[in-house]
């Protein structure tokens, strides 16, 4: 019973107090304030078609017009109405800074919708929301990439995955200015960006997608380099596209990595995939999910503000060495960069394995499997993999993300 109770205990150490995080940068503030609007009761959950997601979209347009973001004239303003009276997706663009004419574009992207009703959404996906607000308001214009924030609606069920999503909606009724997907040079999309609960994972956000695009994995590698420190993932001070230390640790993980469902197959999670079809470069970034997620408890006091406004430097990082890229990039559909994939389970199955730093609720059972794969991946020599070995890190992957969002059937994995 000692033992059992000290697992225990030290399980709860590992449980981020949202409430205890400190709130105390101006950005981190306005980043708080946009969630409180977005997320707040009278929007009743932004459910598109519905009064409080009509309410959002029009506080995202003047957001748009205040930030001194410029519409798209085939659109005459910032709407883009959608099909089913969903409602609106929010499109805005700083043009490029060089000389007038057609130039490629990067889009920023997050979709602003949620369930309804009681379920209000703060880090699905106001957070993210906020983040792309103050991303565009931070960043000047790029010398020959056109910029383009977008703010997508309905993502969630029962529009996901279908023709009526609003991602879809936009690739399959690209603007004329834009006109054609190759004309896109990367996509960036955001979802769950503000959750926090496994302490060493406090200041991490997860980077997936890049991986089939050998030129903008380049680029997300030099922002991202970091290592373990205690019970800690943190950014490597010297990494080459920070001026100074980031509090930010971004972990590279293959979209073969979320996205492989056992008995079910490959299975989209977020706007990125309407992207991905139609052969765009994308990043996909998220902190992940958490016990909150999809739940009345996703609340604007359970996110981490300063990890928000961290998110903001680094994309004001990254994005100016994506536009120094003139050549297109390419996508390869299946491409893996299994060596990364590797470094970055083995950083957080370590981490699990032990009981002084494992995910809060994890079973003995959980408990047994996640210190086998960890002593498995310390001898698996990313050179040599196999099939199996590729399904295995799949299956300890979807364990370790079932674990941090305290599902039931963690211990089936």
């Amino acid at each position: 019973m000692l033992c059992a109770g000290g697992a225990q205990a030290a399980s709860m150490t590992m449980i981020v107090d949202p409430g205890t995080l400190p709130v105390t940068s101006e950005l981190a503030r306005r980043l708080q304030r946009h969630v409180a609007v977005l997320a707040a009761p009278d929007l009743q959950g932004r459910k598109p078609g519905t009064e409080g997601n009509r309410k959002a979209a029009q506080f995202l347009a003047d957001q748009f017009q205040a930030i001194g973001l410029e519409p798209l004239a085939s659109l005459h303003g910032y709407r883009q109405q959608l099909d089913g009276g969903l409602g609106d997706n929010l499109i805005g663009m700083k043009p490029a800074a060089g000389p007038p004419g057609p130039a490629p574009w990067i889009l920023v992207g997050a979709h602003f919708d949620h369930l309804g009703g009681k379920y209000l959404g703060a880090d699905d996906n106001a957070s993210a929301v906020g983040i792309l607000l103050e991303t565009a308001r931070a960043m000047p214009a790029l010398a020959h990439h056109h910029l383009l924030f977008v703010a997508f609606n309905a993502e969630e069920p029962p529009y996901i995955r279908t023709p009526l999503m609003g991602s879809q909606q936009f690739v399959d009724r690209l603007p004329s200015e834009i006109a054609m997907p190759s004309r896109v040079h990367a996509v960036i999309i955001m979802d769950l960006m503000g959750g926090v609960h496994w302490t060493p994972l406090r200041d991490t956000l997860f980077a997936a997608g890049a991986e089939q695009s050998p030129g903008l994995y380049a680029r997300l590698k030099q922002a991202s380099r970091l290592e373990a420190r205690g019970s800690r993932l943190e950014a490597v001070p010297s990494a080459p596209l920070a001026s100074r230390p980031s509090p930010l640790a971004v972990l590279p993980l293959g979209m073969h990595l979320i996205e492989e469902l056992p008995l079910v197959g490959q299975t989209s999670f977020s706007d990125y995939d309407s992207f991905r079809n139609v052969g765009v470069p994308f990043l996909f970034l998220s902190a992940g999910r958490t016990p909150r997620y999809h739940q009345p408890s996703d609340l604007p006091d359970t996110l981490h503000y300063e990890r928000m406004a961290a998110t903001v430097g680094w994309l004001q990082r990254l994005l100016p060495a994506v536009g120094e890229d003139r050549e297109l990039y390419r996508i390869e559909k299946n491409r893996m960069e299994l060596a990364d994939d590797i470094a970055t389970l083995r950083l957080l199955a370590a981490l699990a394995a032990q009981e002084d730093s494992e995910i809060p609720g994890t079973s003995f059972l959980s408990r047994s499997k996640m210190r086998t794969d960890a002593q498995w991946l310390e001898r698996l020599d990313p050179g040599r993999t196999t099939a199996d070995d590729i399904r295995r890190l799949q299956r300890l992957s979807l364990r370790m993300q079932c674990l941090l969002a305290d599902l039931p059937i963690c211990f089936l994995l």
